[in-house]
């Protein structure tokens, strides 16, 4: 079974993200690995506090991360 594990800042990503994300990684998984793998497909979404990523030396926050989103 594969296990996809996603890690962003808490508030980075909005329920309809999640469950649009969770869809894309679970499909990808079919298209490559194939359907019957696709469904015994995990998509853990780890959400941790701002302050605890850092890139380069500085931190990473939600509101950094959604100007970055469409």
């Amino acid at each position: 079974m594969p296990v996809i594990t996603y890690n962003t800042v808490e508030g980075a990503l909005s329920d309809e993200q999640k469950e649009q994300l969770t869809q894309a990684l679970t499909e990808a998984v079919g298209k490559v690995v194939g359907p019957k793998i696709q469904k015994s497909a995990w998509v853990i979404i780890n959400e941790s506090p701002e302050g605890n990523f850092a890139i380069g030396g500085h931190k990473v926050t939600a509101a950094g991360l959604k100007k970055l989103m469409p």
